[in-house]
């Protein structure tokens, strides 16, 4: 029986597709300079994706992964990337990012503090963080007392909303942002349309949907591993018995959860429902009987 599930649409807050339209120059010049009116961007030096930051001397810390690093021509820093889930903890996050890139990019050895570069860290998020927030919230670091004194510190933070509400200081850019972000189609300006064909094309070319599947498969796999590696040493410190069997309880409802997304995405990429059973047999056997998979696969 052929599946007749619709292929998923890969659209630009998918960390590939984001990455690979974002590389373009010209478009990425052209959304931070509607990100940021109040600049000047002349011209930028050529974005990098996917860019790691990690600390060779201090293996224990944890690494981040700018999703697109450029430097303007001032030698302003920017680092764009795209959050599409509110773990409660952007803030801390824009902090840490910019520590490390501060840590790597901004002060050459021997160069005194006033050579450090002016850094914005820029979220673009498609989820609401609060009721009736703006699409861009621009934060500097101020005195409490005199929110007219800005500590000149040279870091700025930047949060647009793709579902927040308009305020009119909005430029056409920016909006036409929000709407790609939300896969909307946009319409009389050039560098859009580039980049709304060049997702045309991923989405259209079976290699690019393999490699995406493959990078999501194992994003997955990974916050899997993450969770059950954590539950591990929670058991290790024993904690007390009570509070362990709910934490049991709520991570089975996840990984149900999570095998239903996965039937799901495999439906979409044109598994049967025997390949299907199969691949939940060998990935979750010595955790679920036969009956109970084939009862998820009915579900999904």
């Amino acid at each position: 029986m052929k599946n007749m599930h619709k292929k998923p649409w890969f659209g630009f807050t998918e960390d590939k597709v984001f990455g690979e339209v974002m590389s373009n120059k010209e478009f990425c010049k052209h959304v931070l300079q509607g990100i940021l009116p109040e600049l000047a961007i002349e011209d930028i030096y050529f974005p990098h994706k996917q860019e790691e930051i990690n600390d060779p001397e201090h293996y224990s810390q944890k690494d981040v992964r700018l999703d697109i690093l450029v430097e303007d021509y001032n030698h302003n820093l920017y680092n764009i990337g795209v959050q599409t889930t509110n773990t409660d903890d952007i803030a801390r996050r824009m902090r840490y990012y910019a520590a490390k890139a501060d840590q790597r990019y901004t002060l050459k050895k021997g160069s005194t503090y006033r050579s450090l570069k002016n850094v914005y860290i820029i979220f673009l998020c498609t989820f609401t963080q609060t009721e009736k927030t703006p699409i861009r919230n621009k934060y500097l670091t101020i005195n409490s007392n005199d929110q007219t004194d800005v500590l000149q510190d040279g870091l700025t933070k930047i949060i647009i909303n793709s579902n927040g509400i308009p305020n009119g200081d909005e430029t056409k850019t920016l909006l036409n942002l929000v709407k790609l972000m939300k896969n909307l189609p946009v319409s009389g300006d050039t560098y859009f349309d580039i980049a709304q064909n060049r997702i045309k094309e991923i989405n259209s070319d079976e290699k690019w949907r393999d490699m995406i599947m493959d990078y999501e498969t194992k994003l997955l796999e990974r916050e899997q591993d993450a969770e059950e590696k954590g539950l591990k040493r929670g058991i290790e410190k024993g904690i007390q018995q009570g509070i362990l069997q709910g934490k049991k309880e709520g991570k089975e409802k996840e990984r149900i959860t999570g095998i239903k997304k996965l039937i799901g995405a495999l439906k979409d990429f044109g598994g049967t429902d025997q390949q299907i059973l199969e691949r939940l047999e060998q990935d979750y056997g010595d955790s679920f009987s036969k009956e109970q998979l084939e009862e998820f696969l009915r579900e999904g």
